[in-house]
């Protein structure tokens, strides 16, 4: 064969092929939405977090809980999945708002992908030809001043938020003017206000505000978030701000912990 023939062989060859079969991925199923709750059934079933260790793709089933209105902390979720050497690669099932949560915190959402149905294409329509008209005169433009909307007042809470309830203060701060309980959860996409003790978990920048901060009178959380990045309550019973008043913050990627008087 001349060198000719064998090259024209070659440029004959496929360069690539798809294989459409379906891969099995690992389902994690999600029955609860606490990080604490999730947190400790991963460390019963999986044991200590495995540092450095090969990750298994997995997507997150959120079939159980489409039907609640639970509010899901993807990016702490997807970290904590990530810790037990599982790295989550999308979402199915769920409700619309967990949904559009979950392409927030960039997980694709694989079951709507079905459902680019073959809806018809939408007829061409032939412009109807134009007929020369006289001008009309120029509408009155409205020199008015249009008033700019205003801050965005905070969600306030005045009772206590007792073990259970789980709050949510959408594009707001949210000020809570009293305790909150163990096994209770407040989250807001700006920062957390808390004139009183902390017992349960606080997530504050869920809307990604990197600068939010959470405040409370006295520090004794299950967890605490600021866009995702988490601490859990082993990690916080030994903290030297423990019981005491304290501010929040995230630097440089990290959870920061300041007493303050």
């Amino acid at each position: 064969m001349t060198a000719t023939s064998r090259k024209a062989a070659r440029t004959d060859a496929p360069a690539l092929d798809i294989d459409q079969r379906s891969l099995a991925l690992t389902h994690v199923h999600l029955y609860e939405t606490h990080l604490l709750k999730l947190t400790r059934s991963l460390s019963e079933r999986f044991g200590n977090p495995g540092v450095g260790d090969e990750r298994q793709p997995c997507v997150i089933d959120l079939a159980a809980i489409a039907d609640s209105g639970k509010w899901i902390d993807f990016p702490a979720l997807v970290s904590l999945l990530r810790n037990y050497r599982l790295e989550p690669v999308g979402v199915v099932h769920g409700n619309d708002q967990q949904k559009t949560q979950a392409r927030g915190a960039d997980l694709p959402v694989f079951d709507d992908q079905t459902a680019q149905t073959q809806a018809p294409p939408e007829p061409a329509v032939q412009p109807e030809p134009v007929k020369a008209a006289e001008p009309e005169p120029e509408p009155a433009v409205d020199t008015a001043p249009t008033s700019s909307p205003g801050p965005v007042p905070p969600m306030i809470l005045r009772h206590p938020v007792r073990s259970g309830t789980e709050l949510y203060a959408r594009g707001q701060d949210m000020v809570v003017m009293n305790t909150v309980g163990a096994g209770a959860r407040v989250v807001a996409d700006g920062s957390i206000y808390i004139h009183g003790a902390l017992k349960g978990t606080a997530a504050a920048g869920a809307g990604n505000q990197t600068e939010a901060r959470i405040f409370c009178e006295s520090f004794e959380p299950e967890i605490i978030a600021i866009c995702g990045t988490f601490l859990d309550g082993e990690q916080l019973a030994r903290h030297p701000a423990w019981g005491k008043r304290v501010v929040i913050e995230l630097v440089d990627g990290q959870l920061m912990v300041h007493p303050f008087d």
